[in-house]
């Protein structure tokens, strides 16, 4: 504090009334510091403020205040914004229940612009130091996450392709890296994960150990000739000299099987020539307006001895300021509403053409387990391809009567018989 009294002054009864008017000014600490600090608590009945006049002249505040919430709830939050106006800023609110009815929590707030109810909740920490994003409440909260995130995620990184990116594990010992990849693109049917490759190796993935499907076969697309009609899982087709399936006798060079349940599929480019699947441009949905309430902060009252103070009302949005709000809402939604339809029509647009070149090949068993679709069959058979009338059948032939053409023809040995009857077979290989 800076120095006010000197020995031998002659005012010192002014410099005292001018001590006694500052204190009386408020708010609560209004004695002139200049590099002191308090040492004793500092309290309140109302809000403890910082208040600083920014660039422009806008006044900016820093705010620590009592913030009620649902039944049971109460905290405080520091709130950063202007001076007597809620939903502008942010607010980092930390509450609970003291009666131990609700854990408490940290959460980080945005103003949405709209009032004393005009924060919208982005983040939290809860009692147990997870943090969510987009939501109040863990999911699975049998597990002890330590982050959830509802809603979609983008992890972007300024990295070149094969720089690192990410890594997830038990501490020092990873089960997961993450690199750049070359920025390709997928083929664009839809999947649940999709990955490009390294720019160098050409690799997708290293796996340090087995990968594990539910699948039976190794299957590839193969294209259809264009005489070729629908094929049933299971079928045996040609194979004709211009590499694609025939499902008549005459131009089959070779005979395959139509895969049932592939653990594995190559040949994934047919659909290449369509270009990336639209990504959705409507955005989220817009969040309805909340209207601004009066606000009212207590001040002090300058020269009242006990202190007294007087209440500030702050005006909230008028009937006119409110309806301009509930207008801007109604044609935000109506854009959004435009936009989502215009989203869903590109993406059946999209899933049509996806059909058209979908019908175009098909996908043949290369090797493993398969089921045929022939009957009669016994366990150690072998299946051969025959001419049935243009079309191609199949007949199962016992391993001690099979001639040499037949086993050079055939698709597979037969390993069991299906519930339904068909052969179950192993893939012979070419």
């Amino acid at each position: 504090m800076a120095s006010k009294f000197t020995a031998g002054m002659k005012n010192v009864v002014e410099v005292l009334n001018q001590m006694w008017d500052a204190f009386a000014a408020g708010p609560f600490n209004a004695l002139p510091l200049t590099g002191g600090a308090l040492t004793g608590p500092l309290t309140s009945t109302s809000t403890i403020t910082v208040t600083r006049t920014g660039t422009a002249g806008i006044i900016e505040q820093l705010a620590l205040l009592t913030n009620s919430g649902g039944a049971g709830i109460s905290g405080t939050a520091i709130r950063f914004g202007y001076p007597g106006t809620n939903g502008y800023g942010s607010r980092i609110v930390g509450a609970g229940d003291p009666t131990g009815s609700s854990a408490g929590y940290t959460a980080f707030e945005t103003g949405t612009g709209g009032g004393a109810s005009g924060y919208r909740e982005v983040a939290r920490i809860t009692e147990t130091g997870a943090v969510l994003i987009g939501a109040k409440t863990l999911e699975n909260s049998g597990q002890l996450d330590l982050l959830q995130v509802h809603g979609p995620m983008r992890i972007s990184s300024p990295v070149s392709s094969g720089a690192f990116i990410m890594a997830a594990g038990y501490r020092n010992s990873p089960s997961f890296l993450l690199y750049g990849g070359d920025g390709g693109t997928f083929n664009q049917p839809s999947a649940v994960m999709y990955l490009t490759k390294a720019e160098v190796t050409a690799r997708s993935i290293s796996a340090n150990g087995t990968v594990n499907t539910g699948g039976n076969d190794y299957a590839e697309y193969i294209p259809k000739s264009a005489c070729c009609a629908a094929v049933a899982k299971g079928q045996i087709v040609g194979i004709t000299a211009e590499n694609t399936i025939a499902d008549q006798w005459s131009p089959a060079v070779m005979f395959a099987i139509k895969s049932t349940a592939p653990s594995f599929v190559g040949g994934d480019t047919w659909s290449s020539g369509l270009g990336p699947r639209p990504q959705p441009q409507a955005g989220s949905v817009p969040t309805p307006p909340a209207r601004r309430d009066d606000v009212i902060e207590q001040q002090p009252l300058p020269g009242t001895e006990p202190q007294e103070y007087l209440d500030v009302v702050t005006p909230g949005d008028t009937d006119a300021e409110w309806s301009e709000k509930q207008t801007a809402y109604a044609a935000a939604l109506a854009a959004h509403a435009a936009a989502a339809q215009h989203d869903a029509e590109a993406m059946a647009t999209f899933e049509a053409a996806l059909e058209v070149e979908r019908q175009k090949v098909d996908r043949i068993a290369i090797a493993g387990r398969v089921p045929v679709n022939v009957m009669g069959a016994r366990p150690g058979d072998y299946i051969v391809p025959v001419q049935d009338g243009e079309g191609i059948a199949g007949i199962a032939v016992h391993a001690d009567d099979i001639t040499m053409a037949q086993y050079r023809r055939a698709v597979g040995r037969v390993i069991s018989i299906e519930p339904d009857g068909r052969a179950y077979v192993m893939v012979k290989a070419v």
